[in-house]
Protein backbone atom coordinates (compact mmCIF):
# COMPACT_ATOMS: atom_id res chain seq x y z
CA UNK A 1 0.00 0.00 0.00
CA UNK A 2 1.29 3.47 -0.87
CA UNK A 3 2.10 5.78 2.04
CA UNK A 4 0.35 9.13 2.48
CA UNK A 5 3.60 10.93 1.61
CA UNK A 6 3.93 8.93 -1.60
CA UNK A 7 0.34 9.74 -2.60
CA UNK A 8 0.95 13.42 -1.89
CA UNK A 9 4.07 13.44 -4.08
CA UNK A 10 2.18 11.61 -6.83
CA UNK A 11 -0.67 14.14 -6.70
CA UNK A 12 1.76 17.06 -6.74
CA UNK A 13 3.64 15.49 -9.68
CA UNK A 14 0.49 14.98 -11.76
CA UNK A 15 -0.89 18.44 -10.91
CA UNK A 16 2.29 20.24 -11.96
CA UNK A 17 2.24 18.54 -15.35
CA UNK A 18 -1.47 19.31 -15.76
CA UNK A 19 -0.89 22.98 -14.94
CA UNK A 20 2.34 23.37 -16.94
CA UNK A 21 2.53 20.57 -19.54
CA UNK A 22 5.96 19.44 -20.68
CA UNK A 23 6.52 20.24 -24.35
CA UNK A 24 6.24 16.94 -26.17
CA UNK A 25 8.82 16.43 -28.92
CA UNK A 26 10.16 13.57 -31.01
CA UNK A 27 13.32 12.07 -29.51
CA UNK A 28 15.20 10.60 -32.43
CA UNK A 29 17.52 8.69 -30.12
CA UNK A 30 14.54 6.76 -28.70
CA UNK A 31 13.17 5.73 -32.11
CA UNK A 32 12.90 1.95 -32.64
CA UNK A 33 15.20 2.25 -35.66
CA UNK A 34 17.95 3.72 -33.46
CA UNK A 35 17.42 1.12 -30.74
CA UNK A 36 17.47 -1.73 -33.26
CA UNK A 37 20.60 -0.33 -34.95
CA UNK A 38 22.60 -0.13 -31.71
CA UNK A 39 21.37 -3.58 -30.70
CA UNK A 40 22.44 -5.10 -34.02
CA UNK A 41 25.95 -3.66 -33.67
CA UNK A 42 26.31 -5.69 -30.47
CA UNK A 43 24.82 -8.84 -32.00
CA UNK A 44 21.19 -8.54 -30.87
CA UNK A 45 18.65 -8.94 -33.69
CA UNK A 46 15.40 -7.23 -32.67
CA UNK A 47 11.96 -7.39 -34.22
CA UNK A 48 11.52 -5.59 -37.53
CA UNK A 49 10.97 -1.88 -37.00
CA UNK A 50 8.14 -1.95 -39.54
CA UNK A 51 6.31 -4.66 -37.62
CA UNK A 52 6.99 -4.20 -33.92
CA UNK A 53 5.21 -3.39 -30.65
CA UNK A 54 6.23 -0.26 -28.75
CA UNK A 55 5.37 0.96 -25.25
CA UNK A 56 6.24 4.45 -24.00
CA UNK A 57 6.09 5.13 -20.26
CA UNK A 58 5.50 8.83 -19.65
CA UNK A 59 4.46 9.68 -23.21
CA UNK A 60 3.24 13.22 -22.37
CA UNK A 61 0.98 14.33 -25.25
CA UNK A 62 2.47 11.84 -27.71
CA UNK A 63 4.99 14.07 -29.43
CA UNK A 64 7.42 11.17 -29.59
CA UNK A 65 5.01 8.31 -30.22
CA UNK A 66 2.49 9.77 -32.69
CA UNK A 67 5.06 10.35 -35.49
CA UNK A 68 6.26 6.75 -35.09
CA UNK A 69 2.71 5.44 -35.44
CA UNK A 70 2.17 7.50 -38.60
CA UNK A 71 5.48 6.36 -40.05
CA UNK A 72 4.99 2.63 -39.36
CA UNK A 73 1.35 1.58 -39.86
CA UNK A 74 2.34 -2.08 -39.54
CA UNK A 75 3.55 -1.59 -35.95
CA UNK A 76 1.52 -0.95 -32.78
CA UNK A 77 2.13 1.74 -30.20
CA UNK A 78 0.90 2.31 -26.65
CA UNK A 79 1.71 5.37 -24.57
CA UNK A 80 0.74 5.95 -20.94
CA UNK A 81 1.08 9.09 -18.84
CA UNK A 82 -0.09 10.21 -15.40
CA UNK A 83 -1.10 13.68 -16.61
CA UNK A 84 -4.71 13.70 -17.80
CA UNK A 85 -4.28 17.05 -19.54
CA UNK A 86 -1.30 15.87 -21.58
CA UNK A 87 -3.15 12.75 -22.73
CA UNK A 88 -6.14 14.91 -23.69
CA UNK A 89 -3.81 17.19 -25.66
CA UNK A 90 -2.52 14.11 -27.47
CA UNK A 91 -6.04 12.95 -28.30
CA UNK A 92 -6.80 16.40 -29.73
CA UNK A 93 -3.77 16.17 -32.02
CA UNK A 94 -4.86 12.69 -33.14
CA UNK A 95 -8.31 13.82 -34.30
CA UNK A 96 -8.62 13.20 -38.02
CA UNK A 97 -5.29 11.39 -38.39
CA UNK A 98 -6.87 7.88 -38.35
CA UNK A 99 -3.95 6.24 -36.55
CA UNK A 100 -5.60 2.97 -35.59
CA UNK A 101 -2.27 1.47 -34.45
CA UNK A 102 -1.83 3.90 -31.54
CA UNK A 103 -3.36 4.24 -28.09
CA UNK A 104 -2.62 7.07 -25.63
CA UNK A 105 -3.80 6.14 -22.14
CA UNK A 106 -4.10 8.15 -18.91
CA UNK A 107 -2.60 5.70 -16.46
CA UNK A 108 -0.21 5.51 -13.53
CA UNK A 109 2.97 3.52 -14.17
CA UNK A 110 2.47 1.72 -10.85
CA UNK A 111 -0.76 0.06 -12.00
CA UNK A 112 0.26 -0.72 -15.60
CA UNK A 113 -0.05 -4.35 -16.68
CA UNK A 114 0.32 -6.21 -19.97
CA UNK A 115 1.02 -9.66 -21.33
CA UNK A 116 4.55 -10.99 -20.62
CA UNK A 117 6.89 -10.24 -23.52
CA UNK A 118 4.30 -8.06 -25.22
CA UNK A 119 6.61 -5.24 -26.35
CA UNK A 120 9.64 -5.27 -28.62
CA UNK A 121 10.70 -1.79 -27.55
CA UNK A 122 9.99 0.06 -24.30
CA UNK A 123 10.75 3.79 -24.09
CA UNK A 124 10.97 5.83 -20.90
CA UNK A 125 12.34 9.31 -21.61
CA UNK A 126 12.45 12.07 -19.01
CA UNK A 127 10.77 10.06 -16.23
CA UNK A 128 13.21 7.92 -14.24
CA UNK A 129 15.05 10.68 -12.36
CA UNK A 130 11.86 12.57 -11.59
CA UNK A 131 9.80 9.90 -9.82
CA UNK A 132 9.99 8.21 -6.39
CA UNK A 133 12.11 5.10 -5.81
CA UNK A 134 9.14 2.72 -5.99
CA UNK A 135 8.21 4.09 -9.45
CA UNK A 136 11.81 3.70 -10.60
CA UNK A 137 11.74 0.08 -9.49
CA UNK A 138 8.42 -0.42 -11.28
CA UNK A 139 9.86 0.99 -14.52
CA UNK A 140 12.62 -1.62 -14.42
CA UNK A 141 10.11 -4.34 -13.48
CA UNK A 142 7.93 -3.41 -16.48
CA UNK A 143 10.98 -3.65 -18.76
CA UNK A 144 11.79 -7.09 -17.38
CA UNK A 145 8.23 -8.45 -17.40
CA UNK A 146 6.88 -7.07 -20.67
CA UNK A 147 9.94 -6.84 -22.91
CA UNK A 148 10.16 -9.46 -25.67
CA UNK A 149 13.07 -11.95 -25.40
CA UNK A 150 15.06 -9.97 -27.99
CA UNK A 151 13.59 -6.59 -27.02
CA UNK A 152 15.31 -3.33 -26.11
CA UNK A 153 14.38 -0.80 -23.43
CA UNK A 154 15.43 2.86 -23.52
CA UNK A 155 15.63 4.78 -20.23
CA UNK A 156 17.00 8.32 -19.85
CA UNK A 157 18.11 9.76 -16.52
CA UNK A 158 20.31 12.40 -14.89
CA UNK A 159 23.75 11.28 -13.79
CA UNK A 160 26.65 12.23 -11.59
CA UNK A 161 29.23 13.66 -11.64
CA UNK A 162 27.78 16.26 -14.03
CA UNK A 163 24.67 16.80 -11.93
CA UNK A 164 26.60 17.77 -8.80
CA UNK A 165 27.02 21.32 -10.09
CA UNK A 166 23.61 21.42 -11.73
CA UNK A 167 22.04 20.07 -8.56
CA UNK A 168 23.57 22.89 -6.55
CA UNK A 169 21.92 25.44 -8.85
CA UNK A 170 18.65 23.53 -8.55
CA UNK A 171 18.90 23.76 -4.74
CA UNK A 172 19.50 27.51 -4.97
CA UNK A 173 16.46 28.00 -7.22
CA UNK A 174 14.21 25.80 -5.08
CA UNK A 175 15.24 27.72 -1.98
CA UNK A 176 14.06 30.93 -3.63
CA UNK A 177 10.91 29.39 -5.17
CA UNK A 178 9.68 27.69 -1.97
CA UNK A 179 8.16 30.94 -0.68
CA UNK A 180 5.80 31.17 -3.67
CA UNK A 181 2.81 28.94 -4.36
CA UNK A 182 2.01 29.12 -8.06
CA UNK A 183 4.32 27.69 -10.75
CA UNK A 184 4.32 31.02 -12.60
CA UNK A 185 5.52 32.88 -9.50
CA UNK A 186 8.13 30.20 -8.79
CA UNK A 187 9.42 30.41 -12.36
CA UNK A 188 9.58 34.21 -12.26
CA UNK A 189 11.51 34.24 -9.01
CA UNK A 190 13.85 31.45 -10.11
CA UNK A 191 14.67 33.25 -13.36
CA UNK A 192 15.28 36.47 -11.49
CA UNK A 193 17.69 34.71 -9.17
CA UNK A 194 19.50 33.12 -12.10
CA UNK A 195 20.00 36.54 -13.68
CA UNK A 196 21.28 37.93 -10.37
CA UNK A 197 23.78 35.11 -9.93
CA UNK A 198 24.99 35.30 -13.51
CA UNK A 199 25.65 39.02 -13.23
CA UNK A 200 27.14 38.91 -9.73
CA UNK A 201 29.54 35.96 -9.66
CA UNK A 202 32.93 36.73 -11.19
CA UNK A 203 34.29 34.06 -13.50
CA UNK A 204 37.76 35.45 -14.16
CA UNK A 205 40.40 33.33 -12.35
CA UNK A 206 37.56 31.72 -10.39
CA UNK A 207 36.91 28.01 -10.98
CA UNK A 208 33.57 28.14 -9.16
CA UNK A 209 32.53 31.19 -11.14
CA UNK A 210 33.45 29.57 -14.47
CA UNK A 211 31.44 26.42 -13.70
CA UNK A 212 28.52 28.40 -12.34
CA UNK A 213 28.34 30.76 -15.29
CA UNK A 214 28.48 27.90 -17.81
CA UNK A 215 25.60 26.09 -16.14
CA UNK A 216 23.59 29.26 -15.63
CA UNK A 217 23.75 30.23 -19.29
CA UNK A 218 22.46 26.81 -20.35
CA UNK A 219 19.61 26.90 -17.82
CA UNK A 220 18.58 30.50 -18.55
CA UNK A 221 17.94 29.62 -22.22
CA UNK A 222 15.54 26.82 -21.27
CA UNK A 223 11.78 27.24 -21.64
CA UNK A 224 9.45 27.47 -18.63
CA UNK A 225 8.26 23.84 -18.77
CA UNK A 226 11.81 22.52 -18.73
CA UNK A 227 12.87 24.81 -15.91
CA UNK A 228 9.83 23.93 -13.81
CA UNK A 229 9.97 20.16 -14.23
CA UNK A 230 13.75 19.73 -14.38
CA UNK A 231 14.82 22.09 -11.62
CA UNK A 232 11.84 23.08 -9.48
CA UNK A 233 10.04 19.76 -9.05
CA UNK A 234 10.26 18.14 -5.62
CA UNK A 235 11.95 15.03 -7.04
CA UNK A 236 15.05 14.99 -9.19
CA UNK A 237 17.32 12.12 -8.23
CA UNK A 238 20.49 11.74 -10.32
CA UNK A 239 22.67 8.70 -9.77
CA UNK A 240 25.99 7.35 -10.95
CA UNK A 241 25.90 5.10 -13.99
CA UNK A 242 27.25 2.10 -12.07
CA UNK A 243 24.35 2.48 -9.62
CA UNK A 244 21.81 2.45 -12.44
CA UNK A 245 23.51 -0.58 -14.01
CA UNK A 246 23.37 -2.37 -10.65
CA UNK A 247 19.64 -1.64 -10.26
CA UNK A 248 19.02 -2.92 -13.77
CA UNK A 249 21.00 -6.07 -13.01
CA UNK A 250 18.93 -6.71 -9.87
CA UNK A 251 15.81 -6.45 -12.05
CA UNK A 252 17.12 -9.12 -14.44
CA UNK A 253 18.30 -6.71 -17.15
CA UNK A 254 21.73 -5.98 -18.57
CA UNK A 255 23.42 -2.94 -20.04
CA UNK A 256 23.27 -3.02 -23.83
CA UNK A 257 24.66 0.39 -24.72
CA UNK A 258 23.74 4.02 -25.24
CA UNK A 259 21.35 5.53 -27.76
CA UNK A 260 24.23 7.78 -28.81
CA UNK A 261 26.86 5.40 -30.17
CA UNK A 262 29.59 8.03 -30.10
CA UNK A 263 29.64 8.37 -26.31
CA UNK A 264 30.45 4.66 -25.99
CA UNK A 265 33.51 4.88 -28.22
CA UNK A 266 36.87 5.09 -26.43
CA UNK A 267 38.33 6.02 -29.83
CA UNK A 268 37.03 9.55 -29.25
CA UNK A 269 39.66 9.97 -26.51
CA UNK A 270 43.41 10.59 -27.04
CA UNK A 271 45.62 7.48 -27.14
CA UNK A 272 47.01 7.93 -23.63
CA UNK A 273 43.49 8.27 -22.22
CA UNK A 274 42.35 5.13 -24.05
CA UNK A 275 45.30 3.23 -22.61
CA UNK A 276 44.48 4.39 -19.09
CA UNK A 277 40.80 3.45 -19.47
CA UNK A 278 41.78 -0.04 -20.60
CA UNK A 279 44.19 -0.47 -17.68
CA UNK A 280 41.76 0.59 -14.92
CA UNK A 281 38.54 -0.99 -16.26
CA UNK A 282 37.68 -4.64 -15.76
CA UNK A 283 34.38 -4.57 -17.71
CA UNK A 284 32.11 -2.35 -19.78
CA UNK A 285 30.35 -0.92 -16.70
CA UNK A 286 33.61 0.36 -15.24
CA UNK A 287 34.71 1.73 -18.61
CA UNK A 288 31.46 3.64 -19.01
CA UNK A 289 31.68 4.98 -15.45
CA UNK A 290 35.25 6.22 -15.89
CA UNK A 291 34.24 7.89 -19.18
CA UNK A 292 31.48 9.69 -17.26
CA UNK A 293 34.11 10.95 -14.82
CA UNK A 294 36.24 12.19 -17.70
CA UNK A 295 33.34 13.96 -19.41
CA UNK A 296 31.60 15.25 -16.25
CA UNK A 297 28.52 13.63 -17.73
CA UNK A 298 25.10 14.82 -16.55
CA UNK A 299 22.61 12.83 -18.66
CA UNK A 300 22.37 9.34 -20.09
CA UNK A 301 20.13 7.56 -22.59
CA UNK A 302 20.77 3.94 -21.74
CA UNK A 303 19.61 0.84 -23.58
CA UNK A 304 18.84 -2.38 -21.66
CA UNK A 305 18.01 -5.94 -22.68
CA UNK A 306 17.35 -9.19 -20.87
CA UNK A 307 20.24 -10.46 -18.74
CA UNK A 308 20.42 -13.81 -20.58
CA UNK A 309 20.86 -12.28 -24.06
CA UNK A 310 24.38 -12.99 -25.45
CA UNK A 311 26.09 -9.80 -26.62
CA UNK A 312 29.24 -9.17 -28.63
CA UNK A 313 31.05 -6.24 -27.00
CA UNK A 314 33.61 -6.19 -29.82
CA UNK A 315 31.45 -4.65 -32.51
CA UNK A 316 31.48 -6.78 -35.66
CA UNK A 317 31.67 -4.46 -38.66
CA UNK A 318 30.05 -7.19 -40.77
CA UNK A 319 26.76 -6.14 -39.20
CA UNK A 320 26.90 -3.11 -41.51
CA UNK A 321 26.01 -5.45 -44.37
CA UNK A 322 22.45 -5.35 -42.93
CA UNK A 323 22.37 -1.57 -42.52
CA UNK A 324 21.73 1.63 -44.41
CA UNK A 325 23.85 4.80 -44.33
CA UNK A 326 22.85 8.48 -44.53
CA UNK A 327 24.61 11.81 -44.12
CA UNK A 328 24.03 15.50 -44.74
CA UNK A 329 27.73 16.38 -44.28
CA UNK A 330 29.04 19.00 -46.70
CA UNK A 331 32.58 19.34 -48.07
CA UNK A 332 34.22 22.62 -47.13
CA UNK A 333 35.96 22.87 -50.53
CA UNK A 334 35.84 21.34 -54.01
CA UNK A 335 36.61 17.63 -54.00
CA UNK A 336 38.79 15.87 -56.57
CA UNK A 337 38.47 12.12 -56.11
CA UNK A 338 41.60 11.11 -58.00
CA UNK A 339 43.79 13.54 -56.06
CA UNK A 340 44.81 12.44 -52.56
CA UNK A 341 44.51 15.89 -51.00
CA UNK A 342 42.95 16.18 -47.58
CA UNK A 343 39.28 17.16 -47.75
CA UNK A 344 37.14 18.26 -44.82
CA UNK A 345 33.46 17.41 -44.44
CA UNK A 346 31.36 19.19 -41.83
CA UNK A 347 28.08 18.17 -40.23
CA UNK A 348 27.00 20.39 -37.38
CA UNK A 349 29.93 20.54 -34.98
CA UNK A 350 31.41 17.28 -36.31
CA UNK A 351 34.34 17.46 -38.75
CA UNK A 352 35.78 14.67 -40.89
CA UNK A 353 39.16 15.15 -42.59
CA UNK A 354 40.18 12.46 -45.08
CA UNK A 355 42.53 11.81 -48.00
CA UNK A 356 40.88 8.46 -48.89
CA UNK A 357 39.24 8.76 -52.34
CA UNK A 358 36.64 6.09 -51.52
CA UNK A 359 35.60 7.88 -48.34
CA UNK A 360 35.39 11.18 -50.23
CA UNK A 361 33.23 9.57 -52.91
CA UNK A 362 30.92 7.99 -50.35
CA UNK A 363 30.41 11.27 -48.46
CA UNK A 364 29.70 13.14 -51.69
CA UNK A 365 27.18 10.52 -52.78
CA UNK A 366 25.42 10.49 -49.41
CA UNK A 367 25.11 14.27 -49.57
CA UNK A 368 23.67 14.08 -53.08
CA UNK A 369 20.83 11.72 -52.05
CA UNK A 370 20.13 13.21 -48.61
CA UNK A 371 17.73 12.83 -46.79
CA UNK A 372 17.51 9.31 -48.23
CA UNK A 373 19.65 6.51 -46.84
CA UNK A 374 21.58 3.97 -48.91
CA UNK A 375 22.30 0.28 -48.22
CA UNK A 376 25.89 -0.08 -47.04
CA UNK A 377 26.83 -2.50 -49.82
CA UNK A 378 25.38 -0.16 -52.43
CA UNK A 379 27.33 2.77 -50.99
CA UNK A 380 30.57 0.76 -51.02
CA UNK A 381 30.14 -0.22 -54.68
CA UNK A 382 29.12 3.28 -55.80
CA UNK A 383 32.06 4.88 -53.99
CA UNK A 384 34.57 2.42 -55.50
CA UNK A 385 33.18 2.77 -59.00
CA UNK A 386 33.31 6.57 -58.72
CA UNK A 387 37.00 6.44 -57.85
CA UNK A 388 37.98 3.77 -60.41
CA UNK A 389 35.68 5.23 -63.10
CA UNK A 390 34.42 1.73 -63.84
CA UNK A 391 31.95 -0.78 -62.41
CA UNK A 392 32.72 -2.22 -58.98
CA UNK A 393 31.25 -5.24 -57.18
CA UNK A 394 30.67 -5.76 -53.45
CA UNK A 395 29.66 -9.12 -51.99
CA UNK A 396 26.43 -8.79 -49.99
CA UNK A 397 27.20 -11.76 -47.71
CA UNK A 398 30.95 -11.80 -47.06
CA UNK A 399 33.18 -8.76 -46.55
CA UNK A 400 36.48 -8.52 -48.37
CA UNK A 401 39.39 -6.90 -46.44
CA UNK A 402 38.85 -3.78 -48.54
CA UNK A 403 35.17 -3.63 -47.59
CA UNK A 404 35.99 -4.28 -43.93
CA UNK A 405 38.34 -1.29 -43.90
CA UNK A 406 35.62 0.85 -45.45
CA UNK A 407 33.10 -0.44 -42.87
CA UNK A 408 35.44 0.50 -40.00
CA UNK A 409 35.67 4.01 -41.41
CA UNK A 410 31.88 4.25 -41.68
CA UNK A 411 31.56 3.04 -38.08
CA UNK A 412 34.03 5.69 -36.90
CA UNK A 413 32.00 8.29 -38.79
CA UNK A 414 28.89 7.04 -36.97
CA UNK A 415 30.71 7.48 -33.67
CA UNK A 416 31.52 11.11 -34.54
CA UNK A 417 28.00 11.85 -35.87
CA UNK A 418 29.24 12.38 -39.42
CA UNK A 419 26.84 9.73 -40.69
CA UNK A 420 23.70 7.93 -39.51
CA UNK A 421 23.19 4.17 -39.54
CA UNK A 422 19.73 2.63 -39.95
CA UNK A 423 18.13 -0.79 -40.13
CA UNK A 424 14.94 0.58 -41.72
CA UNK A 425 14.04 3.09 -44.37
CA UNK A 426 11.25 5.56 -43.55
CA UNK A 427 8.77 6.41 -46.30
CA UNK A 428 9.07 9.91 -47.71
CA UNK A 429 9.50 11.59 -51.10
CA UNK A 430 12.65 13.46 -52.10
CA UNK A 431 11.25 14.78 -55.38
CA UNK A 432 8.27 17.06 -55.89
CA UNK A 433 5.36 15.35 -57.61
CA UNK A 434 2.72 16.94 -59.81
CA UNK A 435 0.38 17.14 -56.81
CA UNK A 436 2.68 17.30 -53.79
CA UNK A 437 1.57 15.52 -50.65
CA UNK A 438 2.93 16.08 -47.14
CA UNK A 439 2.78 14.12 -43.90
CA UNK A 440 -0.75 14.53 -42.42
CA UNK A 441 0.76 14.88 -38.96
CA UNK A 442 3.16 17.62 -40.04
CA UNK A 443 0.32 19.49 -41.77
CA UNK A 444 -1.75 19.23 -38.60
CA UNK A 445 1.13 20.49 -36.47
CA UNK A 446 1.75 23.39 -38.87
CA UNK A 447 -1.77 24.68 -38.26
CA UNK A 448 -0.77 25.81 -34.76
CA UNK A 449 3.03 25.86 -34.76
CA UNK A 450 6.08 26.76 -36.83
CA UNK A 451 7.78 23.53 -35.71
CA UNK A 452 6.76 20.15 -37.10
CA UNK A 453 8.02 16.56 -37.05
CA UNK A 454 9.50 15.13 -40.22
CA UNK A 455 9.82 11.51 -41.37
CA UNK A 456 13.33 11.30 -39.88
CA UNK A 457 11.78 11.85 -36.45
CA UNK A 458 13.29 15.31 -36.15
CA UNK A 459 11.81 18.66 -35.10
CA UNK A 460 11.90 21.00 -38.10
CA UNK A 461 11.46 24.78 -37.98
CA UNK A 462 9.58 26.34 -40.91
CA UNK A 463 9.54 29.87 -42.21
CA UNK A 464 6.15 31.52 -42.80
CA UNK A 465 5.89 30.60 -46.50
CA UNK A 466 6.96 26.99 -45.89
CA UNK A 467 4.40 26.66 -43.11
CA UNK A 468 1.53 28.03 -45.20
CA UNK A 469 2.56 25.85 -48.12
CA UNK A 470 2.88 22.71 -46.00
CA UNK A 471 -0.67 23.06 -44.70
CA UNK A 472 -1.95 23.11 -48.31
CA UNK A 473 -0.05 19.97 -49.39
CA UNK A 474 -2.82 17.38 -49.09
CA UNK A 475 -2.09 15.81 -52.48
CA UNK A 476 -5.12 17.37 -54.19
CA UNK A 477 -3.49 20.52 -55.64
CA UNK A 478 -1.07 21.06 -58.49
CA UNK A 479 1.34 24.01 -58.55
CA UNK A 480 -1.14 26.45 -60.06
CA UNK A 481 -3.75 25.52 -57.45
CA UNK A 482 -1.16 25.89 -54.67
CA UNK A 483 -0.35 29.37 -55.94
CA UNK A 484 -4.06 30.23 -55.85
CA UNK A 485 -4.37 28.87 -52.31
CA UNK A 486 -1.39 30.89 -51.06
CA UNK A 487 -2.57 33.98 -52.94
CA UNK A 488 -5.85 33.72 -51.03
CA UNK A 489 -3.87 33.66 -47.78
CA UNK A 490 -2.07 36.83 -48.89
CA UNK A 491 -5.27 38.64 -49.85
CA UNK A 492 -6.83 37.61 -46.53
CA UNK A 493 -3.93 39.17 -44.65
CA UNK A 494 -2.74 35.86 -43.19
CA UNK A 495 0.48 35.98 -45.20
CA UNK A 496 2.46 39.06 -46.18
CA UNK A 497 4.80 39.14 -49.18
CA UNK A 498 7.58 41.73 -49.28
CA UNK A 499 10.20 42.37 -51.98
CA UNK A 500 12.95 44.98 -51.68
CA UNK A 501 11.24 46.45 -48.64
CA UNK A 502 7.91 46.92 -50.42
CA UNK A 503 4.77 44.94 -49.69
CA UNK A 504 3.46 43.16 -52.76
CA UNK A 505 -0.17 43.81 -53.66
CA UNK A 506 -2.40 43.14 -56.67
CA UNK A 507 -3.49 39.72 -57.87
CA UNK A 508 -1.04 39.47 -60.77
CA UNK A 509 1.92 40.64 -58.72
CA UNK A 510 1.09 38.25 -55.86
CA UNK A 511 0.65 35.28 -58.20
CA UNK A 512 3.83 36.13 -60.10
CA UNK A 513 5.91 36.42 -56.95
CA UNK A 514 4.52 33.18 -55.52
CA UNK A 515 5.30 31.41 -58.81
CA UNK A 516 8.92 32.44 -58.32
CA UNK A 517 9.06 31.32 -54.67
CA UNK A 518 7.11 28.08 -54.85
CA UNK A 519 9.62 25.75 -56.61
CA UNK A 520 12.35 26.51 -54.09
CA UNK A 521 9.94 26.21 -51.14
CA UNK A 522 8.71 22.80 -52.36
CA UNK A 523 12.28 21.64 -52.89
CA UNK A 524 13.14 22.74 -49.35
CA UNK A 525 10.23 20.78 -47.87
CA UNK A 526 11.35 17.69 -49.80
CA UNK A 527 14.88 18.16 -48.43
CA UNK A 528 13.41 18.26 -44.93
CA UNK A 529 11.80 14.81 -45.38
CA UNK A 530 8.29 16.27 -45.05
CA UNK A 531 6.81 15.11 -48.37
CA UNK A 532 5.34 11.65 -48.91
CA UNK A 533 4.48 9.61 -52.00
Amino acid sequence: MQSDSTLERKHSFESSYDETPYRSFPFRQSHPDRLATIALLFGLQTASVGKCRVLELGCASGGNLIPMAEQYPGSTFLGIDGSRRQIEDGHSLLEGLDLLNLELRHQDILVFTAEPGEFDFIICHGVFSWVPDLVQRRILEICKQYLAPNGVAYISYNTFPGWHMRGMIRDIMRYRAQSFETPSAQLSQARGLLAFLSNSVKSENNAYGILLKTELEAIRRADDAYLLHEHLEEINSPLYFHQFASEADQAGLQYLGEADYGVMSVDNFPAQVRAMLQSVSSDVIETEQYMDFLRNRAFRQTLLCHADVPLNRSVNVRQLLKMRVASSARPTADVKLQVEDKVTFRRGSSVLATTDPVVKASMLYLRSVWPQSVPFVELASIARSSVKLKAAAVNVDIMSPQTEDFARTILRCFATAQIDLHVSSPRFATTVSERPNASPLARRQAETSATVTNRLHETISLDDLQRALLIALDGSRDVSELISQLAYQVRSGNLILVRDGTRIAGDEQIAGFLAQLLPEALKALAGMALLID
